[in-house]
């Protein structure tokens, strides 16, 4: 409790303004530094922009799942940037490329009248009934279409095959097929977009509709992406797409995003920042002992407990750093009187935050 109190009295940083990109990135750029030390100043900026156009109108409301990340193989790290909207890595089945105001129906099953559990076989004895043999399924499949068309439906996104059949008369009727292959990713867009997501051939029902500003292809150093656009008070979609020579820079690249984000979030339910480098644990540390010589008895070796164990983040910082713990942390303890003092892991001295 003590320990707690002491924290709310030390503080080196406090964000105002979360939608101001300069402070924000301010903040982030620790987090992303001890990850990638030498992009740190250019993914906090990125990862600032993508939180304060995902940030809704509630700031306490802020969902981490409405800032995403593409990975795109090839380029420079610096060229990475970020889009509004959620990023699909992938083309659209049809011809339609575009959609302005788009009413999406989104279905987990395949998007195919002939699909059922079992196989058959069809015995076809003369021309006519080869000729008349898809008549069947080319009807259901265009009825299945024209109530689609009936529901003003003008997108469809399937987590399932997509047959030739339907996939043409989703072409004639303009609607626009996206297909996507991975199960979390159709939960993500239904989520994003507010629809449901339908397990059978039947027509969507207005609730179960989505609804977004927006889905186009756009091309990224020639891979093609779908992005589905949204601003709403509710939900406010950003993708960060990253770029990069191998797919272990890409994945480091991303767990930092990832860190930055979550701080952004914890931000926002409390804006102070302590000073960091070893200082505030030997700060914590020195108050204290030093309320600890106000106490008697068992009471007192419990706060002095306490109180050392925080000596093993300086300890840890300064042998990672190839430096002499015993020499680094009584020279922490020194320092630390009236103004923070931290560990420079680079030159090996103790300097002023």
């Amino acid at each position: 409790k003590k320990c707690l109190e002491t924290l709310n009295t030390i503080e080196s940083y406090r964000v105002e303004d979360f939608r101001s990109e300069e402070q924000v990135s301010k903040a982030l750029k620790a987090t992303v530094s001890a990850k990638l030390p030498q992009y740190g100043d250019f993914f906090s900026s990125l990862i600032a922009k993508a939180c304060i156009n995902s940030l809704p109108d509630t700031s306490y409301k802020f969902d981490i799942d409405n800032v995403r990340v593409v990975q795109i193989l090839g380029s420079s790290v610096n060229d990475s940037t970020y889009m509004s909207g959620m990023v699909v890595k992938r083309n659209v089945e049809g011809s339609i490329e575009s959609m302005s105001k788009p009413r999406i129906a989104c279905y987990s099953c395949p998007l195919d009248t002939q699909y059922c559990e079992t196989k058959g076989t069809v015995l076809i004895k003369t021309a006519d009934e080869l000729l008349n043999y898809t008549k069947g399924e080319e009807d259901m499949a265009e009825k299945f279409v024209q109530k689609l068309v009936g529901a003003n439906v003008n997108v469809v996104v399937s987590g399932g095959s997509i047959s030739d059949i339907v996939l043409h008369f989703l072409d004639k009727y303009k609607i626009m097929t996206v297909r996507i292959m991975s199960k979390f990713e159709l939960r993500r867009i239904a989520r994003a977009i507010r629809a449901t997501i339908l397990s059978k051939l039947d027509p969507p029902t207005p609730e179960e509709v989505g609804e977004s500003d927006d889905v186009r292809v756009e091309e990224i150093a020639s891979e093609k992406v779908v992005v589905f656009k949204r601003s709403t008070e509710d939900c406010r979609l950003s993708t960060i797409i990253l770029r990069g020579s191998t797919r272990n820079i890409l994945e480091d690249i991303e767990r930092a995003i990832d860190d930055g984000v979550n701080v952004y979030r914890s931000m926002i339910k409390d804006p102070i920042f302590v000073p960091g480098a070893g200082s505030i644990e030997i700060l914590l540390c020195k108050k204290l002992e030093a309320e600890a010589k106000k106490l008697t008895g068992l009471d007192q070796y419990s706060y002095n407990r306490f109180a050392k164990a925080f000596e093993v983040f300086p300890r840890i910082l300064s042998e990672n750093s190839g430096m002499n713990a015993n020499e680094m942390v009584p020279k922490l303890v020194t320092s630390n009187e009236e103004e923070p003092y931290g560990l420079n892991v680079l030159t090996g001295d103790v300097e002023k935050i």
